[in-house]
């Protein structure tokens, strides 16, 4: 009997989406190597989805392509306004996943979503005014998502070395050991590293705002909660190389873990 030579399986990876809001290839070659350098370490060799707001030609879309390979990002899929784009998309190697169902977690440092955040507490202001004035609205006005159980904690005792990836879906990540450079740590709850933490830990990737990160040695090239991040220059302020644990209150807090 023949042997399986091959197995197919979903998987979860982080990938960047880039909105392409405007095409100037100089003007926008410019700005993505500022948003690039200021964390190297995070955006080179990252796997990118190309979401295109506007509609664009076949030759500015491949120049935006290899615009992109350029700074040493990997374009892998396109989604939006593709258009007439498809068979251009196909000869470099990519995939149109217009159709297909997924979350896009933005990712905003804490220098610049102010405004988005003054606008959420205002629109969650009104809501809470709303249901004080009116405890039995009717579920039409008033829309409860309830919470998802978290599964039981995944639970890795070895150390996770540079490149691995590994990923608690539906419940928290515990870390019984250390954690390489390069490596990535996600969980849709919190994460518990009891060594040192380097690599990239996001915890909440779903858009849970209240999960949270623990380490006993903070050393991390990046931290994000909800897709919210801090990089590694601002980490380096607050309890380095010290226990710490890192959540979201307006901005992401590092505070020491006693």
């Amino acid at each position: 009997m023949t042997e399986t030579c091959f197995r197919m399986k979903g998987t979860t990876l982080t990938s960047i989406v880039l909105e392409v809001v405007d095409f100037k290839p100089n003007e926008f070659e410019s700005q993505l190597a500022q948003k690039l350098a200021t964390a190297p370490h995070f955006f080179t060799r990252s796997s990118l989805i190309l979401h295109l707001l506007k509609p664009m030609s076949d030759s500015e879309f491949t120049a935006l392509v290899a615009l992109c390979r350029k700074l040493q990002l990997q374009p892998m899929a396109v989604k939006g306004e593709v258009g007439e784009l498809k068979p251009v998309i196909n000869e470099l190697g990519l995939a149109d996943v217009s159709q297909s169902k997924f979350t896009d977690s933005v990712l905003k440092s804490q220098h610049n979503d102010t405004t988005s955040r003054e606008q959420t507490q205002s629109n969650e202001s009104e809501q809470s005014d709303s249901k004080k004035e009116t405890p039995h609205s009717s579920a039409d006005k008033v829309q409860i998502i309830p919470t998802r159980e978290l599964k039981p904690a995944k639970v890795i005792s070895r150390p996770v070395r540079s490149g691995q990836q590994v990923y608690a879906e539906g419940s928290d990540l515990v870390i019984t050991a250390s954690v390489s450079e390069g490596a990535e740590l996600l969980a849709d709850g919190n994460i518990h590293v009891y060594g040192t933490l380097r690599g990239r830990a996001l915890a909440g990737v779903k858009g849970n705002t209240n999960a949270r990160v623990f380490c006993q040695s903070l050393d991390a090239e990046l931290i994000s909660i909800a897709g919210q991040f801090i990089l590694h220059d601002a980490i380096k302020s607050e309890c380095w190389k010290k226990p710490a644990q890192i959540y979201l209150e307006d901005t992401l807090r590092i505070v020491p873990l006693v």
